[in-house]
C-alpha cells in the first residue's frame, strides 16, 4: 500500500509543478512576490518560533491535527545551502541561506513576503578543512513573539561573526552585535547550533569545522537581546576543540537554566570539560556536568558525546547519545560527575548525530541507518523499535508521526511514532546534514539543498 500512495503522490507532484525532476527531485523557482502584505495572522499554538518549537527542543507539534493524505504545497529556489530548520511566525516561515539571505514566506502560498541579505558570504573553498564552502548563515535563528524581533548570527569576511536582530515583520535590521571569541581563530570556528532565546539573552554556540583543524574552541555566547551591553561567555575547555555542535542549541530548562553538550578535545590525562553534559546558568556559569568514564577513548577516536542535544524527559531526567551509541539517563538536579549516569546501555548500532525529539515515552534518536525510538522507563530505558534504513536527520513529531528526512538518500520518511511503521515515503531530493523540517497547522517545511518546501499532512 505505502509503494501505491508513494506512486500516487509522485504523479500528482509533476502534475502540479508542470512536469520534470531533476534527479528524482522536483524543480523549483525563485519566491514571487506576495500580492498583498503577508505575515497579518496573530500569535498562535501552530507557531513555531525557535528550533525543534520550544525550549526545551521536543520537536513536537501541539497543534496539527491526526495526519493523513500527504501531499505537495509549494516549493521556491533560494540563493544558497539551507542548514537551518524553518520558524513559522504569525503567518510567515522564515529561514535563511549560506549566502547570508534571510527570507520571510507567506506559510500558505511560499510567496515572499520580504528578504533581507545580512552582507557578503564567506568564500570557505580555500581553508584547510570544513565541508561548506560558502559560509553566511549556518545556525537556526530564534524569534521572540512578544517583541516579533528575529534573531540571527551572520559569518562575514574576512572571518567576522555578528548578530543581527531583524523586525520579523518587514525584515528592518534593528541592531548588528558583533560576537568576540577571545583566543580561538575565527576562521576555524563555526556556529552551527541554533539560537536559543531566555532571561533577556540570546545564545550561540560555535565549535570547529569538519576535520577539527585550527585554533578552535567550543563555546555559549549570551548577547543582550536589547543588543546594548557585554556579552556572556562559558569555555568548554581550556584544550583546544571541545566543539558545541549539535544542531538544537542549548536546551532552555524552566528555571532559566540550560543544557549543552560538548566534544572531544586533545586532552588525555585530566579531565577538562571534554565529552560532557553540562548545565549553565543564565550568565553561562557551569553549574554541573556529567561525563562517561571513557572519555580520554572518545577524544581519542573522536566518538563526540556531543553530537547530539541532551533531551529532557519525564521524572527529572536527562537522556544523552552521541557517536558511540551508548545512550545515558542522567539525574537533572544532580548530574552526576564523571561516571555518574543512572543507566547506560548500547543503542545496537547506533552512530548519533543530530537532534533528537521527544514525546513521552519515546526519544525519536537519528542513527545513520534510521531512527530508533528509545522507551523511558524511570531510571531505565530500550530500544522500542527501529525504523527503516536510511541516512537519518534530526526528526520532528506531528499529527501522530514521525518526520525525518533522509539528506544522503533524498527521501521525506514518516513513521507511525507508536510502531515505527512506515506511513510515508517521498522523493524530495538530497539536502544538508542532520536537517530537520518544521511543521505547523497541517504542514511541514522541509530545506532541502537550496530550496524550501512546503507539504500537507491533514485535511
Amino acid at each position: 500500500m505505502r509503494r501505491w500512495t508513494l506512486l500516487l503522490l509522485s504523479l500528482i507532484v509533476v502534475v502540479a509543478c508542470g512536469g520534470g525532476r531533476t534527479q528524482g527531485a522536483p524543480s523549483a523557482a525563485p519566491p514571487r512576490a506576495c500580492a498583498a502584505p503577508a505575515g497579518a495572522l496573530g500569535p498562535s499554538v501552530d507557531d513555531w518560533t525557535t528550533y525543534h518549537r520550544s525550549g526545551d527542543r521536543d520537536g513536537v507539534d501541539v497543534g496539527s491535527p491526526s495526519a493523513g493524505a500527504l501531499s505537495r504545497r509549494w516549493q521556491v529556489a533560494l540563493d544558497g545551502a539551507v542548514f537551518a530548520q524553518p520558524l513559522v511566525y504569525r503567518g510567515l516561515v522564515v529561514t535563511a541561506t549560506e549566502h547570508n539571505t534571510v527570507y520571510a514566506l507567506d506559510a500558505a502560498s511560499g510567496c515572499l513576503a520580504w528578504k533581507r541579505s545580512l552582507g557578503p558570504s564567506f568564500d570557505a573553498s580555500h581553508l584547510n578543512c570544513g565541508n561548506i564552502p560558502e559560509l553566511g548563515v549556518t545556525s537556526t535563528p530564534v524569534i521572540d513573539p512578544s517583541n516579533g524581533t528575529l534573531f540571527v548570527v551572520s559569518y562575514q569576511p574576512p572571518g567576522r561573526f555578528q548578530m543581527v536582530a531583524l523586525n520579523a515583520a518587514d525584515g528592518a535590521v534593528r541592531w548588528r552585535y558583533p560576537i568576540d571569541l577571545p583566543g580561538s581563530d575565527p576562521l576555524y570556528q563555526l556556529n552551527r547550533p541554533a539560537l536559543a532565546l531566555d532571561a533577556g539573552r540570546v545564545y550561540a554556540s560555535f565549535g570547529g569545522r569538519a576535520g577539527d583543524c585550527g585554533n578552535y574552541h567550543g563555546w555559549v555566547v549570551g548577547v543582550p537581546e536589547s543588543g546594548s551591553g557585554p556579552q556572556v561567555l562559558f569555555q568548554a575547555s581550556p584544550q583546544r576543540g571541545g566543539a558545541i555542535w549539535a544542531p538544537s542549541g542549548p536546551i532552555v530548562l524552566p528555571d532559566g537554566d540550560l543544557l549543552t553538550a560538548t566534544s572531544n578535545t586533545d586532552e588525555r590525562h585530566t579531565f577538562d570539560g571534554s565529552d560532557a553534559v553540562v548545565r549553565l546558568s543564565p550568565s553561562l556559569q557551569r553549574l554541573d556536568l556529567f561525563a562517561p568514564s571513557n572519555w580520554v577513548q572518545l577524544n581519542d577516536m573522536d566518538l563526540d558525546l556531543g553530537s547530539v542535544n541532551p533531551t529532557p524527559v519525564e521524572g527529572d531526567r536527562v537522556f544523552q547519545v552521541g557517536k558511540e551509541g551508548i545512550g545515558y539517563l542522567l539525574d537533572l538536579k544532580h548530574l552526576g560527575g564523571v561516571g555518574g549516569q543512572l543507566f547506560s546501555a548500547p543503542l545496537g548500532g547506533c552512530y548519533a548525530i543530530g537532534a533528537t525529539a521527544y514525546l513521552a515515552p519515546y526519544v525519536y534518536v537519528p542513527c545513520d541507518h534510521g531512527v530508533k525510538a528509545v522507551e523511558i522507563q524511570g531510571s531505565r530505558f530500550r530500544v522500542a523499535w527501529q525504523g527503516p534504513d536510511f541516512r537519518a536527520g534530526s526528526p520532528v513529531v506531528a499529527g501522530g508521526l514521525v518526520w525525518d528526512i533522509d539528506f544522503e538518500g533524498g527521501e521525506l520518511w514518516a513513521l507511525n511514532a507508536r510502531t515505527g511503521a512506515v506511513e510515508h515515503e517521498v522523493r524530495i531530493g538530497t539536502a544538508e546534514h542532520f536537517v530537520a523540517p518544521s511543521a505547523s497547522a497541517g504542514r511541514l517545511y522541509l530545506p532541502v539543498g537550496t530550496r524550501l518546501m512546503a507539504f500537507s499532512f491533514a485535511p
